[in-house]
Formats: C-alpha cells, structure tokens, sequence
C-alpha cells in the first residue's frame, strides 16, 4: 500500500488525565512522524497537538483511532496530497 502525507490534530481536553496515553501512543508511531508541533494552554488546561506523518491510510487509521479512545482527546486526520 502507498504511503502519502497526512496531518493529524490531537486536541487534549485534559491534561490531566489523558496527556501521557497520547505521548505513550506518540512515542509508539514514531516511526511515521515526520513534523510534531505541541502547544499546552496551561491556564485553560487543555493541549493542541499538530503532528504530519507518512503513512499508510491503515497506519493512519490505526493511530488516529487508538489516539480517539483515549477519553477527552478529538481527532481529525486529512490527506495532504
């Protein structure tokens, strides 16, 4: 299967409670990360993550869909060519 590009955006609603399962899940898709750009909103307590991989659409299925299970994360995975 053909790799393309794709950015995904993880928002963390909680810090809290759901930041180290998505960084645990980050680490184990290294791989495929080519671009990860984070900002904490420490005040509001919420996190914005931006990350580009070259992937799969089974990889990038696989990822964004384990990233959605965690509670207080969204997702949304595009193509980028």
């Amino acid at each position: 299967m053909e790799k393309r590009y794709y950015m995904i955006n993880i928002v963390v609603l909680d810090r809290e409670s759901a930041y180290n399962q998505v960084n645990e899940l980050l680490h184990q898709y290294a791989n495929l990360i080519k671009l990860r750009v984070g900002y904490p909103v420490e005040e509001e307590g919420f996190a914005v993550i931006f990350v580009v991989v070259k992937a799969t659409n089974d990889e990038v299925g696989s990822f964004a869909g384990k990233l959605g299970k965690i509670p207080k994360v969204k997702v949304k995975s595009t193509l980028v060519k």
